[in-house]
C-alpha cells in the first residue's frame, strides 16, 4: 500500500510518513531492479514496522556500470526539516560467489567523527536498521535473481549539508551532511518518540566522550550558553532535552552516568521540586504554587518573621504573570532561603527517579538509595534573570 492508503485505511487525522532510511531503502530497490533491467516507477518496501509500502521513484539513471535512483521522502504531518528532500541510492557491483554489502555515505550524507554513536567513529551515518532494511529488502531481490557478489551501496542526500545545519548532528560528532535514521521506517506526526530517541543518543554520546562519565543537560540553548558562560562548560558539550528530564535521567543511568549537571531557568527546573519530570506548560504548570509552598515553609521553621505579615507577600507572587517576576519579590523581602528548599526537593526527587532508572535498567546493584548517591552526583543549576538562584554545588553532590 501507498502511505496515503495507509493513513486512509487506519483513519489517521494526522498524516503518517516515511524515514530517511526507509527512502533510501526505496531508492536502493530501485537501484537493484535498474541492474536487473526491470526497471520500476514504484517499488515495494519491507519495513520494520510490520508492513509493505509502496514508494514512487523520482528517476533513475546508469552512469559507468553504476546504478542510481532517486526517492522523495514524505515525513507526513510532522514537521521534520528533511520532508520532501532528495534521496539517492547508488549501487555498484563487483560479482563474487557470496553476497555482501558495502555502506558508503555521498554527498550530502554525514560521517561519524567521534566514538560513542550508533556506529564507530568513521563510519557513514547511515545508522544500523536502515542497513538491515536495504540489506534484507535488496537480498530477497537478488536471492530471486541468483545474484551473488559484492554490492557497494552509496547513499547521497540533495542540499544535505545544508539540512543537516537544522539538526543536531554537528554537536553529535556527525560531520558532511545528514544521518540515514528509523528504527520502524514509519516518522509518527508530532512524533515524541523520534525527539526522544535523539536526546538519548545526544546523552550518550555525551557519557560516552567523558573521562568521568559526566553528562551536562539543559532544556535548551539558554541553558548550555549559560554554562559555558558561568560554569567554563563549553555550550557544544551540553545534551539538549527539552521538556524530559524524567527521560533524560533514564538514560543517563542506563548508559552508565556517574555525574549529571542539570542547568535550566528556574521557570522550568522548579517543576522538579515538585516531582514533575515533563516541564511542559501543557503538561503542568505550578511554578507559582512551588515557589509559593517554600516561601511558607521557610517562614514557618523561622520565629524571625510574622507569618501574618506573609499574606500579602503571597498574593503579590501569585499575581506575577513569571517566575522572574516572582523572583524578584522573593529578593526583594530577603526570602531566598525558599530557594534551599526548593533546590533540596529538586535533588530529592531527581535522585529518587534515578534510583528507579538503576533498579530497572541494572537489577538493583545497590542495596539502598543512600549507597545508590555514593555512586553518583547529581548537581543542578537553577538561573534567573541571569543570575544564579540555585546550584547544589559539588559539596552537596
Amino acid at each position: 500500500m501507498t502511505i496515503d492508503e495507509f493513513n486512509n485505511k487506519n483513519g489517521y487525522t494526522q498524516r503518517y510518513g516515511f524515514t530517511t532510511g526507509t527512502t533510501a531503502t526505496a531508492a536502493a530497490i530501485g537501484a537493484a531492479y535498474l541492474y536487473l533491467q526491470k526497471e520500476k516507477r514504484i517499488v515495494d518496501v519491507d519495513l520494520p514496522y510490520g508492513i509493505t509500502l509502496s514508494i514512487p521513484i523520482e528517476y533513475s539513471k546508469v552512469e559507468n556500470n553504476e546504478y542510481i535512483c532517486c526517492v522523495r521522502k514524505d515525513a507526513g504531518d510532522d514537521p521534520d526539516v528533511t520532508d520532501g528532500i532528495l534521496i539517492s541510492t547508488k549501487l555498484e557491483f563487483i560479482k563474487g560467489d557470496k553476497l555482501e554489502f558495502h555502506f558508503f555515505a555521498g554527498e550530502g550524507v554525514g560521517t561519524f567523527t567521534k566514538n560513542g554513536l550508533a556506529l564507530p567513529k568513521g563510519e557513514p551515518a547511515i545508522n544500523p536498521v536502515p542497513r538491515q532494511m536495504m540489506i534484507d529488502n535488496l537480498s530477497k531481490i537478488f536471492a530471486e535473481n541468483n545474484i551473488t557478489g559484492t554490492v557497494n551501496i552509496t547513499v547521497m542526500v540533495e542540499n544535505g549539508m545544508e539540512v543537516a545545519k537544522k539538526t543536531f548532528n554537528e554537536r553529535l560528532g556527525v560531520i558532511g551532511g545528514i544521518s540515514i535514521l528509523g528504527t520502524s521506517g514509519m516518522v509518527l506526526p508530532m512524533s515524541k518518540t523520534a525527539l526522544l530517541e535523539t536526546i538519548e543518543a545526544d546523552i550518550k554520546f555525551r557519557i560516552q566522550n567523558s573521562n568521568t562519565n559526566t553528562v551536562y543537560m539543559s532544556p535548551g540553548n539558554i541553558g548550555a550558553k549559560y554554562l559555558e558562560k558561568n560554569f567554563a562548560t563549553d555550550a557544544s558539550t551540553v545534551a539538549i532535552i527539552s521538556n524530559f528530564i524524567g527521560e533524560s535521567i533514564d538514560y543517563a543511568i542506563s548508559h552508565d552516568a556517574k555525574k549529571i549537571v542539570l542547568c535550566g531557568d528556574m521557570g522550568k527546573l522548579i517543576k522538579l521540586s515538585g516531582g514533575i519530570m515533563n516541564t511542559h506548560s501543557n503538561d503542568s504548570d505550578s511554578r507559582l504554587e512551588l515557589l509559593l509552598a517554600a516561601v511558607i515553609k521557610d517562614v514557618l521553621e523561622d520565629d524571625e518573621m510574622d507569618f501574618s505579615l506573609l499574606t500579602p507577600i503571597l498574593l503579590d507572587i501569585l499575581k506575577q504573570k513569571t517566575t522572574t517576576a516572582a523572583i524578584a519579590i522573593i529578593k526583594e523581602y530577603k526570602l531566598e532561603r525558599c530557594f534551599d528548599i526548593i533546590a533540596e526537593k529538586m535533588l530529592y526527587y531527581a535522585y529518587n527517579r534515578a534510583f528507579k532508572a538503576e533498579i530497572f535498567y541494572h537489577k538493583n546493584k545497590f542495596a539502598s538509595i543512600d549507597e545508590f548517591k555514593k555512586n553518583l552526583q547529581i548537581r543542578i543549576i537553577a538561573f534567573s534573570d541571569n543570575e544564579t538562584v540555585i546550584d547544589t554545588g559539588e559539596e552537596n553532590e
